[in-house]
């Protein structure tokens, strides 16, 4: 037989004077938390982090309320005419080239915008007549600012002055012009492009669209009659006509374009070579007129040929429309 051990009398709790169990971790990361220098690196960390939220929250909450502006309009920091314009101080060769980036430093660093500025003031409705000039043509001038009341923006591409001397340098009979006509000068912007003979005669013949573009984009109002430097005359006060209608002003206005039908007048063969059936004082001016002298076949349709333009001028529907203006 056993005997079984009585256990009461052997007690199972720890003792006065017994140590008590405690936790020991054998990890490394243990020992480096419960280092003194880490705890208060932690706890200065844990510091900063609550001080820097309390500073955004402050400065959030003393931010006063945004400004909203509903009908707020940037202004034209590139238009040329305000102080604050930031191209002021870009010389134009500079900016041309920006403008014109197809076409060689010969053309470019020879434009010489509002060579001649006209004594006029034109306003934003006016219409100005945009065209290009060559130095063989300039008396073009003169009968340009006969037909035409408006401001004219028109475009000189010569050779270089010095290359040429005496009476046959352009620059001179220009001022010449200028001075014996006042009409010129209270009408006619010249912007002067200047490059060696040897270049002239290919970019006159290449470069149309670039006289045309100078022309226009220097033009000081809203809208622009573009003419080409073929002899071309207006019969009419083309401005006066759109003013008189406000909804072709206001056609303008939105952006668009106007068609204006061209024609020519026939010529005959002579001795002394072809002779205009019609001078230009004699030019009709009303379509009863007009009518006449195409039925008599000494004025044409520019292009009649061209079914496009025909199509967009409907001569012949015009041709039947009561009325006598052109």
């Amino acid at each position: 037989m056993y005997k079984v051990p009585n256990q009461s009398s052997a007690s199972i709790l720890p003792t006065s004077g017994a140590s008590s169990p405690t936790y020991r971790s054998n990890s490394a990361l243990g020992r480096v938390l419960k280092s003194r220098p880490i705890r208060t690196i932690l706890m200065a960390y844990v510091g900063f982090c609550a001080l820097f939220t309390l500073k955004h929250i402050l400065t959030y909450q003393a931010k006063p309320e945004p400004i909203v502006y509903d009908h707020y309009e940037l202004q034209r920091t590139y238009d040329p005419e305000e102080p604050y314009s930031v191209v002021s101080n870009l010389s134009s060769s500079v900016i041309l080239s920006k403008m014109f980036t197809f076409h060689t430093p010969d053309i470019t660093d020879n434009i010489q915008p509002f060579f001649i500025r006209s004594t006029s003031n034109p306003q934003p409705d006016d219409i100005t007549l945009a065209t290009f000039i060559l130095q063989d043509e300039l008396s073009e001038l003169a009968a340009l600012v006969e037909r035409f009341p408006g401001p004219i923006s028109a475009v000189l591409h010569i050779e270089h002055p010095s290359e040429t001397s005496g009476t046959n340098n352009p620059l001179k009979r220009l001022a010449t012009m200028f001075v014996g006509n006042p009409k010129l000068r209270q009408q006619v912007d010249i912007h002067l492009i200047t490059t060696p003979q040897t270049h002239r005669q290919a970019t006159v013949l290449q470069q149309a669209n670039l006289h045309r573009n100078l022309a226009r984009f220097f033009a000081r109002s809203d809208f622009v009659l573009m003419l080409d430097s073929d002899g071309s005359l207006p019969v009419t006060n083309v401005a006066k006509s759109f003013k008189d209608y406000p909804q072709w002003m206001e056609k303008l206005r939105t952006g668009n374009v106007f068609v204006l039908p061209g024609f020519n007048v026939s010529t005959t063969t002579t001795e002394g070579g072809l002779v205009p059936a019609l001078t230009s004082a004699n030019l009709p001016t009303d379509k009863e007129t007009l009518l006449k002298d195409v039925h008599e076949e000494t004025v044409v349709l520019s292009e009649k040929t061209w079914k496009r333009t025909i199509r967009n001028v409907d001569y012949k529907a015009w041709a039947v429309q009561a009325g006598t203006r052109l």
